[in-house]
């Protein structure tokens, strides 16, 4: 039997199996070793034009974002300010009021009907939410958005907030990469972004004014507002740009879409009865028989008899007698498409998991899942889910509530508290925020409401972190619940419920519940 030399280095066996170059596996496997931008910058552009081919025109692709969109950013988020009442150095009871304050100056600013927040005045700061995580989750795997000030608007504020297409972040003029200067974001010494070259319009965009022109935008001003924000998780260190998910899936996907179109055809073509018509009289045979210049008639001829007398297979029609020499050659597709489900079911499996979701969340097919196998990969991909929302809260919802806050202290719409420090001074401990997102949902709602309950009931959690994972805000909950009983006390009614509450729980418990709900999603 055939073996292969180990793999040598400096004359002697390397100990790694995996980094040789010879025998079956190792021969033609092209890895090399760079660092992250040489990895990424030279071939980003191809790869996020193919992705995004892929989003438009592949149908699982195509459905993977906006399920996405939806996990992370829902309908909008409730950014809830809470001021660091110890690092202010006043009450706790003044920091609660502070950031009632800033909470509903806030909300009617992001979710007004001017559109404030949106430098383009057409969506709501939610929105912009949901078309910054499109990008982020989506082709680009990066988010890039700008702080605007919108001095010609008479608006109650105007800061504004740009998103903007991560292909205008491009070198001022095209001039090549180099140590400070890469994709369009120029470093310190340090590697600390400090300016990004955006250009005006669109590459491919219609011709216009400044699609040749380039604007430097500093990271901050001068005074420490926050100017641009770059949104994207790096995945080596010195890393300058984002890379989509889908790029380890891209092969995939294009694979899988060819066999999706070779097997659609074959299943049409199986559908079909092919016909040919064969003639028995070979090419000698019909050159000795006509001249040169009666070949042309001689398909005339034919269409025309065939024009008189059609073959039909439909219906049990029959067929009519043909000419001498000619006959009906039936040929069908042989391709076996039997397989089909269950080779893409494989590859979906796998390119779910590349992307974070689950395969239910990606196809929408629930046949084969019951409770305990949903519960488990629900876990999983919510864990992915929260942690974008801290990318996109840490990146850039916390760093454009700075820019809008600033605006707000100076124009007195919010006053500093007594015995506070200047907001210049304690931007971090005026701007702490907590972003409520969208609810995670129930797989069995009354089995998990009576596990949330016992959570609370330990000392395990609280009513806040329950109502946040429905994405609701507990405060919010607990006043339109006392307005309720308040309103039935007033009408004479009985609260119903807690007897109720008791049989839903002692039934939640049951082990017979969870064998039901299996069987019923069998």
């Amino acid at each position: 039997m055939a073996t292969t030399a180990p793999a040598m280095a400096g004359g002697y066996p390397l100990a790694y199996e995996g980094a040789g170059s010879g025998g079956t596996y190792f021969s033609e496997w092209p890895a090399h070793l760079r660092s992250a931008d040489r990895d990424l910058l030279p071939a980003r552009g191809a790869l996020t034009a193919r992705i995004r081919e892929r989003i438009r025109n592949d149908p699982v692709a195509a459905s993977s974002v906006p399920r996405r969109v939806n996990a992370v950013v829902g309908k909008g988020w409730q950014v809830k300010f809470r001021p660091n009442a110890r690092a202010l150095g006043i009450t706790l009871e003044a920091a609660r009021q502070l950031g009632a304050d800033l909470t509903n100056e806030f909300k009617l600013y992001a979710y007004g009907h001017a559109f404030q927040s949106d430098a383009e005045r057409k969506l709501s700061f939610g929105q912009q939410l949901r078309l910054a995580v499109w990008h982020l989750a989506g082709a680009d795997g990066e988010a890039l958005g700008l702080a605007e000030w919108a001095d010609d608007e008479q608006t109650r504020y105007r800061t504004r907030l740009r998103l903007v297409d991560p292909d205008r972040l491009t070198n001022p003029n095209g001039r090549p990469d180099k140590d400070n200067l890469r994709a369009g974001i120029e470093t310190n010494f340090a590697g600390v972004p400090m300016r990004y070259w955006i250009r005006e319009r669109h590459p491919t965009d219609f011709a216009g004014p400044g699609q040749f022109n380039w604007t430097g935008f500093e990271r901050w001003t001068e005074w420490g507002r926050p100017q641009v924000f770059h949104v994207f998780e790096p995945q080596r260190a010195g890393q300058t740009r984002g890379v989509s998910r889908f790029a380890s899936v891209l092969k995939s996907f294009r694979a899988l879409s060819k066999f999706t179109d070779a097997t659609l055809q074959s299943a049409t073509i199986n559908a079909l009865i092919v016909a040919f018509m064969k003639s028995n009289s070979g090419p000698e045979a019909v050159s000795e028989s006509f001249e040169t210049k009666e070949m042309k008639n001689l398909e005339a001829w034919r269409q025309e008899y065939y024009e008189k007398n059609p073959i039909s297979l439909a219906s049990g029609a029959t067929v009519p007698v043909l000419p001498y020499g000619d006959e009906l050659q039936l040929q069908t597709a042989a391709k076996d498409v039997g397989s089909f489900d269950a080779f893409t079911r494989s590859i979906l499996r796998l390119i779910s998991a590349a992307l974070g979701q689950t395969y239910e969340e990606v196809t929408m097919d629930f046949s084969q899942v019951n409770y305990s196998s949903a519960r488990a990969a629900m876990v999983h991909a919510w864990s992915d889910t929260v942690a974008m929302m801290g990318l996109l809260e840490d990146q850039l919802v916390r760093p454009f509530v700075v820019a809008w806050a600033e605006e707000a202290f100076d124009r007195g719409y919010v006053q500093v508290p007594e015995g506070a420090p200047d907001f210049y001074d304690a931007i971090d401990a005026y701007c702490q925020i907590h972003c409520i997102g969208p609810g995670r949902g129930y797989i069995d709602p009354t089995k998990e409401i009576d596990a949330a309950a016992a959570r609370v009931e330990a000392g395990q959690s609280t009513l806040e972190d329950e109502c946040n994972d429905q994405g609701r805000d507990w405060e919010e909950v607990m006043e339109q619940r006392a307005r309720e009983l308040a309103k039935a006390e007033e009408l004479g009614l009985t609260a119903h419920g807690g007897a109720a509450l008791v049989k839903v729980a002692d039934r939640s418990r049951d082990p017979a519940h969870d064998a039901a709900l299996d069987a019923r999603a069998a």
